[in-house]
């Protein structure tokens, strides 16, 4: 089982060190390396690291201060934190440490048997704690299974009544048609129920309805008015929840594509933000942008919900995935947002934790992206995008 361990110092030579006396302890570690607070705090929300050997004095953020953020996101607070110090300064330094969570202090210059011998221990109890954690994965992989079974046997269930429903209709009327008498009230009277009960059908499948349809067409569209008419129709919900959207749009950007389909992917990602959002306490924000590279249209969506826990975040696009009560998700939302842009469209739709700045506050969120084609000569939008 491979461990990553982040080493973090903002002298180059340390890390080095480091590194070389990791790989004493056991070669196959897995380790990541940090010039300062900052770039520790990008690999722990996008990698899922098991330890951390921390220097404390770095300049614009020092240990203390990564250790702090850590320890108060949800994603990140139970990762065991080494601290390194040239030396105690006080016993006040050393206890605000491990009020911040540290789990050890190691002093530079280092005793190489005592690294070594913290680091053995520490990695032993990790090992043992992912073991436990794989055990618990395969019990949830064996009850999610069941829990798959019992919903297709609920969907038959629910499908049974109104299937006979419409076999008994439709051979009422081919009865009364052999037997020559089909009145025209009986015929729109069965043809009506009919059409009911398979409206009743089609909603308990409109998720999938776009994978079927082999006629859609392509349409030229301002990115920015659509994204904007996909606001409208989630502004109120967002308004009832007290959630605010920023928005930096390049309104000069057309582009060519299925315009419903993006729609459904907008809404998707918006109300996703929506649910993540709905017990944070203080800001919900939600942050939306549209910008261009030389090749693509990339828009973002971003929250500030504390990220996506790690050990999810490479499921969110598999089907049924989901971590709402069945009664208020079915986890296919992303899985159909993932088919339109990659298999649809052609195009990348990606999910990251980020940590960010915004109105002199730090917050941390999930931030989905699309990269788009535009499909369209942008220099000719712009100059009717003019008139």
């Amino acid at each position: 089982m491979q461990i990553k361990i982040l080493i973090v110092d903002d002298v180059q030579a340390n890390l080095i060190a480091l590194r070389a006396l990791l790989e004493v302890v056991n070669k196959d570690f897995v380790i990541k390396e940090a010039l300062n607070g900052e770039e520790a705090l990008e690999q722990v929300l996008n990698d899922k690291i098991d330890l951390i050997i921390l220097d404390i004095q770095m300049p614009i953020m020092d240990g203390f201060e990564v250790a702090k953020f850590l320890k108060s996101n949800n994603l990140t607070k139970d990762i065991p934190i080494i601290f390194l110090t040239a030396a105690f300064k006080s016993d006040d330094f050393m206890a605000k440490g491990f009020d911040l969570g540290a789990v050890d202090y190691l002093t530079k210059p280092i005793n190489e048997n005592l690294f070594i011998n913290r680091i053995s221990l520490y990695t032993k109890l990790i090992i043992e704690r992912n073991n436990n954690m794989i055990k618990d994965k395969l019990m949830f992989q064996q009850s999610k299974m069941a829990s798959m079974g019992e919903m297709l046997s609920n969907i038959a269930h629910q499908w049974r009544q109104p299937l006979s429903s419409i076999s008994t209709t439709a051979s009422g009327l081919s009865l009364l048609r052999d037997s020559e008498q089909l009145s025209e009230k009986d015929l729109m009277s069965g043809l009506d129920n009919i059409v009911e009960v398979t409206q009743y059908l089609s909603q308990t499948i409109d998720d999938f309805r776009t994978f079927f349809k082999q006629d859609k067409d392509k349409s030229e569209f301002n990115v920015a008015r659509l994204l904007n008419k996909s606001i409208s129709i989630i502004q109120n919900i967002y308004k009832k929840y007290n959630i605010h959207i920023i928005s930096n749009f390049d309104k000069t950007l057309n582009m060519r594509t299925y315009k419903n389909e993006l729609i459904q992917v907008f809404m998707t990602l918006l109300t996703n933000a929506k649910d993540a959002l709905y017990d944070i306490e203080g800001d919900k924000l939600v942050f939306v942008e549209i910008l261009s590279d030389a090749d693509n249209i990339i828009i973002k969506i971003r929250d500030n919900a504390d990220g996506i826990p790690l050990d999810i975040i490479d499921k969110i696009f598999d089907p049924y995935f989901t971590t709402k009560h069945q009664t208020q998700g079915t986890g296919i939302g992303l899985f159909i947002a993932n088919e339109i842009i990659v298999n649809h469209m052609k195009a990348k739709i990606t999910a990251k934790n980020v940590s960010y700045e915004h109105n002199h506050k730090v917050y941390i969120g999930a931030e989905f992206v699309l990269t788009l084609a535009s499909g369209v000569d942008q220099k000719a939008c712009n100059i009717l995008n003019a008139y």
